[in-house]
């Protein structure tokens, strides 16, 4: 499979990011501390681009868990220069409840620069995106991708092995399950740390892996997709 397109975060023909940061901490309050962390972005090993994470904490007892994705070297010939996504949350009786998401990657269709609002009162969830406008009714916990990714490793904090995800995308709630399926030694800039490793289960075609490190709070130091 070629390199034709960039695909952003955990997208494309495999994709390969290893953390370049540690969390840094914040206030003892914080569901998690506050951090900037920057990653590889490799297609076949070739490395293509680079994608900054962060979380911040906002007013009002919410947070921000936002990318910013850039490409390097051969990842320029492959379209647009940055893709963003943003996930404004708040915790809900100990778990993640998503007020808005967005996204912008000019790479992508309009459908995946979307802008959704959650409205909890009426349990819909509506987007005012680029593509088709939509709002449909969600179940409790519905997330979307992108803060998906902080609602797993807050599950392997409280020591959970199978995960389970409803999202909303393309104007439907799709979901998303992963299992905990073995450790390893992972190497890291900083250094080597043993690592879960989490793999996706519930797409055949598309396989995915999330490697999280214990140590730094089950943090994810590495994701491949193939």
């Amino acid at each position: 499979p070629g390199m034709n397109r960039w695909r952003g975060w955990l997208r494309g023909c495999l994709v390969l990011l290893l953390l370049g940061g540690s969390p840094a901490g914040a206030g003892g309050e914080d569901p998690y501390p506050e951090f900037v962390a920057d990653y590889d972005v490799r297609v076949n090993g070739i490395k293509v681009g680079s994608a900054t994470f962060r979380l911040s904490h906002l007013e009002r007892d919410e947070y921000l868990y936002r990318s910013e994705a850039s490409k390097a070297g051969l990842g320029r010939l492959l379209g647009s220069d940055k893709a963003t996504e943003s996930s404004r949350w708040r915790l809900a009786d100990g778990r993640v409840q998503v007020l808005e998401y967005q996204a912008h990657n000019a790479d992508r269709d309009d459908d995946d620069n979307a802008h959704l609002l959650f409205d909890w009162d009426s349990l819909e969830v509506e987007n005012r995106g680029a593509g088709e406008h939509w709002r449909i009714a969600m179940p409790a916990g519905t997330l979307d991708q992108m803060v998906m990714q902080l609602a797993m490793l807050f599950d392997l904090r409280d020591g959970k092995t199978e995960f389970r995800y409803p999202v909303a995308t393309r104007g439907r709630i799709k979901e998303y399950r992963f299992e905990r399926t073995g450790e390893e030694i992972t190497e890291l800039p900083f250094g080597d740390y043993r690592t879960v490793r989490l793999q996706r289960t519930d797409d055949q075609r598309d396989q995915s892996w999330v490697w999280s490190a214990p140590e730094l709070e089950y943090f994810p130091v590495r994701f491949v997709k193939q």
